[in-house]
């Protein structure tokens, strides 16, 4: 059995958060902390920005990260922030099924309902290039009642969907919403 001190655990625990200065560029920092939890909502600045400037201090460039996706090297999945070394295994998520829970099976009925509406968004996306939801026409059938988060409209739930399976990717943001 190892045993350390208080002081050498807290120690630990500060480097491997990269609260010590040891981050050496976004591009490292996001590699070293696994991912990174994007918030819409910024108070003082996204959450994002927060943590990464907590953790490179004034050499953080809050144009690096916007690049660093737009060049690949970072993906957006899910509201985290990855390193592209990562994509294998989230693919492997992206994949995974199950009617196990009422979300899942609401999504795999709405998919199947919505087949010529998903080919609708796909084309779109395909011939357009990267859109914001409102972009894109809601041509979902069939009745709807107003969701709590997406409104009357059907677009978002749909890009969320093809997002979450890794049919679409998240390019962007424009103002804060997913290009």
């Amino acid at each position: 059995m190892i045993e350390v001190s208080r002081e050498e655990a807290r120690r630990i625990a500060v480097r491997a958060q990269l609260l010590d200065g040891g981050a050496d560029g976004v591009e490292q920092a996001v590699a070293r902390l696994g991912s990174l939890q994007l918030d819409p909502i910024s108070t003082v600045a996204p959450a994002q920005h927060l943590v990464l400037w907590s953790r490179l201090g004034s050499t953080y460039d809050r144009g690096e990260l916007g690049r660093l996706l737009a060049e690949r090297k970072l993906f957006e999945w899910k509201a985290f922030i990855w390193p592209a070394d990562a994509l294998p295994l989230i693919r492997g998520l992206m994949r995974r099924r199950s009617s196990r829970y009422a979300r899942e099976r609401w999504a795999n009925t709405f998919l199947k309902e919505s087949a010529g509406f998903r080919r609708y968004v796909l084309r779109e996306l395909e011939r357009r290039g990267p859109l914001l939801s409102r972009d894109l026409e809601d041509r979902s059938a069939g009745e709807w009642s107003k969701h709590r988060w997406y409104g009357s409209r059907r677009v978002g739930i749909m890009l969320d969907l093809l997002h979450r399976r890794g049919e679409i990717a998240i390019v962007g943001r424009q103002g804060g919403q997913r290009l």
